[in-house]
């Protein structure tokens, strides 16, 4: 498919003026106070700090070619190449065994239909502490045989489908489910955008576990032009894996790809199982830390601290330094950022599961 010409016209004012306009307010002395009343407020400090950042970064990198800081490699697409930077990680994954996830759901009296929490407690109290027990039930030995059906002959997603129609996405028991994938299935999504109104994407993080290590895969856009092969590729590792996991992604991540893909007359992968981080986290650390956002738990439970971080708020004022001074410097802390995202939304969907 040739781009039509109202995206490439698209595509040359978006490297004239990246951003039309700030989507954020600058909180003078940074006023607790005030910072309710501004839109997307940014500290005074934080902004200077990254203004700063942002002309050391110009002066490091000045002279050097992308593909010099961001050894990568491209990735054929009927669109063009899209440009993938490929890392390795150390990540401690945990054991991962989904026969005794399977286990651990036959316990779960609460599966079958007609019993909550009460009437669970109830059958345990009176010896029935499996689905199995229950097939001498009166009253539940059909329900009972059901569940158990799908229970042991099932695959993954008909055991996902089971546990989906009794718990929301937030309850231990969900995230439990996703053990019953193989871990291969799975890959973490995050993506960087120019702004939150159908701004283009400039960066898809993807990554996904290979033997022992998480493999991660950025799809950096270059130039405007090349945001469609990025989509592209994206797409093409969002349909050979089983199993999506987001930080907020239901909301955000996987919605946005979807529209930056319509815009482009393409349609996105269908629709994936997908884990999104944020819920559970809310429900087990909402009361642990001052917020949920996924710098503020990676820091808390893994002690991972970032330094020269980006307000989100100013990323495009870094791309479109990028893209003014042919300088790949202002790109180097959106590249880090996201792959520390991943890296830390893989350690954290471990980290519930295995809880779970």
């Amino acid at each position: 498919m040739t781009m039509p010409l109202v995206f490439e016209t698209a595509s040359r004012l978006w490297r004239d003026r990246v951003t039309a306009s700030q989507e954020y307010s600058v909180v003078r002395n940074d006023r607790v106070s005030l910072a309710s009343l501004s839109r997307s407020p940014v500290p005074e400090s934080e902004y200077r700090a990254a203004v700063d950042y942002k002309a050391a970064l110009l002066r490091s990198y000045r002279g050097m070619a992308l593909e010099e800081v961001f050894p990568g490699r491209a990735v054929g697409t009927p669109e063009g190449d899209a440009y993938c930077i490929s890392r390795r990680h150390a990540l401690g994954i945990p054991p991962w065994d989904g026969d005794s996830a399977r286990q651990a759901l036959l316990s779960d009296l609460s599966l079958v239909y007609g019993i909550g929490e009460r009437t669970e407690r109830c059958l345990k109290a009176r010896g029935y502490r499996t689905i199995p027990d229950l097939l001498q039930h009166r009253r539940f030995s059909a329900p009972a045989r059901e569940c158990l059906r799908v229970l042991e002959e099932g695959g993954p997603c008909d055991v996902f489908s089971l546990v989906s129609r009794w718990y929301t996405p937030s309850h231990a028991r969900h995230i439990r489910s996703a053990r019953l994938f193989d871990i291969s299935d799975l890959l973490f999504l995050d993506i960087e955008t120019l702004g939150i109104f159908q701004r283009p994407i400039i960066l898809v993080g993807l990554a996904f576990v290979e033997g022992d290590r998480l493999v991660s895969d950025q799809f950096l856009v270059r130039d405007m032009e090349e945001e469609l092969p990025a989509l592209l590729a994206t797409r093409e590792h969002v349909r050979g894996k089983g199993v999506l996991v987001t930080y907020n992604g239901r909301v955000f991540d996987v919605p946005y790809l979807r529209e930056r893909c319509a815009l482009y007359g393409e349609p996105f992968a269908p629709e994936r199982i997908h884990f999104d981080v944020l819920h559970p986290a809310r429900r087990r650390f909402g009361n642990s830390f001052s917020d949920c956002r996924l710098g503020t738990l990676e820091q808390g439970l893994f002690g991972i601290t970032r330094d020269q971080d980006v307000p989100s708020m100013m990323v495009p004022e870094f791309y479109e330094a990028y893209a003014i001074n042919d300088n790949p410097g202002p790109l180097v802390p959106i590249v880090e950022h996201n792959c520390q995202d991943l890296v830390s939304l893989a350690r954290l969907f471990f980290h519930i599961a295995e809880a779970a």
